[in-house]
């Protein structure tokens, strides 16, 4: 590999950027998803060896854990063999730092990418740093890296209206566990007692029950409280013992829970009415807060 060359700067949520660096395009992604800080892709690539590139936003490499694979990497030069599988299922690649890979055979991954200036934002509120430098990382074993990305490929999949709330608590608790575990910062991360002042506690639940059909997302209830959404989700969660994400389901059952009491509307009319796009994502709900289906719960009443 030759480390004179000029390398490439890629933006991979341009197509033509992709193809730049991989032979495929990408299967899915979260382009049109609304997400905030995140962008997700999900690409089946054959075997291949890049050129040397770097990325405009930091990087997560989410390799399947069902297949071997060898690969490997080079950063700023430095190169290292990889073995995807067996436990050793993620790599990091921060923004701007050169980087070239090549693998053996065709294999599934996922591409999590995280903007440097929201990555950066969170740093300032929670360590008080202005910038953060994340540290390459050759294939490893993170399982909560691992879950958070399975959880982002599966929303991704799914691609239904209202996952921008569950994609932003997803972006924070990533960018929280990569500055605390993956960065130039060694230092603990700030805590804040006590959670939100009543009064923006009441505007945040007023604002969340007014809007609870639409597709929320914690920058804009942050907003309303002219607060940033990492320091909003922390102290909310200190107020109410949960995440937003996890209120907001919580009160989308409830109601559905009354409609299913009150009304003989179906299940799919109740899933729109509550704020989930179709009825299945209302069952998958209601199954993991009332341990039930929609169906079921009606007829024992």
């Amino acid at each position: 590999m030759s480390s004179e060359a000029q390398p490439l700067i890629v933006d991979f949520t341009q197509e033509d950027n992709v193809l730049q660096i991989l032979p495929r395009p990408p299967l899915r992604s979260s382009e049109n998803l609304g997400w905030n800080g995140i962008y997700v892709q999900q690409h089946y690539q054959p075997a291949w060896e890049t050129p040397e590139y770097a990325h405009i936003r930091h990087m997560l490499l989410i390799h399947s854990p069902d297949l071997i694979v060898q690969a490997e990497r080079w950063f700023d030069g430095r190169r290292q063999q990889e073995q995807f599988g067996s436990g050793n299922n993620i790599a990091i690649v921060p923004a701007t730092v050169q980087h070239q890979a090549n693998w053996n055979q065709e294999s599934p991954f996922s591409l999590v990418f995280i903007e440097p200036h929201y990555l950066n934002q969170i740093a300032r509120e929670s360590v008080t740093i202005e910038r953060i430098e994340l540290i390459p990382q050759y294939a490893m074993h993170d399982p909560f890296v691992a879950q958070l990305g399975r959880s982002l490929s599966a929303e991704l999949e799914s691609s239904h209206v209202g996952s921008r709330l569950f994609a932003d608590s997803l972006a924070i608790a990533l960018s929280i566990h990569l500055i605390r575990h993956y960065s130039n910062w060694q230092q603990p991360l700030r805590e804040d007692n006590g959670g939100l002042p009543q009064r923006k506690l009441q505007q945040a639940l007023t604002y969340i029950h007014e809007h609870l059909t639409q597709d929320l997302s914690v920058t804009a209830i942050a907003d309303q409280l002219e607060m940033s959404q990492y320091y909003f989700s922390r102290l909310f969660k200190q107020s109410i013992g949960v995440s937003p994400y996890q209120y907001v389901m919580q009160q989308r059952i409830e109601q559905a829970k009354n409609l299913l009491r009150t009304t003989s509307l179906s299940v799919a009319a109740i899933a729109a009415r509550v704020g989930f796009s179709n009825s299945n994502q209302l069952a998958i709900q209601f199954r993991k807060f009332t341990n039930t289906t929609p169906s079921n719960y009606r007829r024992q009443l």
